[in-house]
């Protein structure tokens, strides 16, 4: 298990709601919404099917609310440019006054690449490109000269010449399950993002690889690892898969490890997983920034198969602030 150091642990909780929902012309109530229940980031996926884009959605959020972030969580590096990423997040940083925050992934659905006539490499050329794009990418916000000869993107441009520096920092997020998309978390990100899961090569199949409390320490390790001395000023994320609200968390389980076919245990003792009353879930969720160091906490939307974990996030996120 992970012993997190004092800086982790005393660091102040957030909490984020991860969509992709196509609102239309009502998004920008719904984030007001969002936000009004206590949440202090909302995010987007990035994803070749019916739904907002992530920048859209992002700028919308922030030009429609006063306090809560809006970010990425996380844009597919596959399906843009660097420097157009630059250009986007320079923008949105201006736009929301400084409240966007750039989450970058490596991309892991293959029947969208295969839908859209794209090109899906094996994990560790698109971990390449990522590397190399997240180069690009720092270069441009911070207002730096660029000057990459990568395999996969060559970028040659004075400082300003290309894209203007972002007016505030923008913290990147980086995340992931495997070990290269991570080690590059602790190496340059602010934010280390952890799923816990991992998708085959065709997307078919879901694996609960680093489900558990080993395994999610083992991941932590990694990003420590590769961070180093910085490691304490990096935030962690973890974005929780399920929650439910029960009076049985044994019952609800049991119900969930037989979608996985997986051991009831691991479910029940999953750090991505909140099952139990409100209190209960609000006691757990300061048991593991406390063993883990994690701070930033991130549940989903409605997407297919399951409800929106807001209505039960809220009355959690209000237990916790009082």
């Amino acid at each position: 298990m992970v012993i997190a150091a004092e800086t982790h642990r005393t660091r102040p909780m957030r909490f984020g709601l991860t969509t992709a929902l196509p609102r239309g012309r009502e998004f920008a109530d719904y984030a007001v919404a969002v936000e009004s229940v206590g949440f202090d980031v909302m995010t987007f996926a990035d994803h070749l099917v019916p739904t907002i884009s992530p920048f859209v959605g992002a700028t919308t959020a922030a030009i429609a609310t006063t306090r809560m972030h809006t970010g990425t969580l996380v844009l597919n590096n596959d399906f843009r440019h660097p420097v157009e990423v630059a250009r986007e997040t320079v923008s949105l940083a201006g736009v929301s006054g400084g409240r966007f925050e750039l989450g970058m992934g490596a991309g892991h659905m293959k029947p969208e690449y295969d839908a859209a006539g794209l090109k899906f490499d094996w994990s560790g050329t698109r971990v390449d490109r990522l590397v190399e794009s997240v180069e690009v990418v720092r270069a441009l916000l911070a207002g730096h000269p660029v000057d990459v000869s990568g395999e996969h993107y060559q970028v040659h441009a004075g400082a300003g010449e290309l894209v203007s520096p972002a007016p505030k920092d923008v913290p990147l997020l980086i995340g992931g399950n495997g070990t290269r998309v991570l080690q590059l978390a602790g190496e340059v990100a602010d934010i280390a993002g952890f799923a816990g899961i991992t998708h085959s090569h065709d997307a078919s199949r879901v694996t609960l690889s680093h489900f558990d409390d080993a395994g999610l320490a083992e991941r932590i390790a990694v990003v420590r690892e590769a961070a180093g001395d910085r490691f304490e000023a990096i935030e962690l994320n973890a974005l929780i898969q399920f929650v439910v609200a029960t009076s049985d968390r044994a019952s609800a389980a049991s119900e969930l490890a037989a979608t996985f076919n997986v051991p009831s245990g691991l479910i029940l003792e999953s750090p991505f997983v909140l099952l139990g009353t409100h209190d209960e879930m609000a006691e757990t969720l300061v048991d593991r920034q406390r063993r883990y160091g994690i701070s930033y906490w991130t549940v989903f939307d409605e997407v297919p198969g399951r409800t929106s974990a807001l209505p039960d996030m809220a009355k959690v996120i209000a237990l916790l602030r009082g």
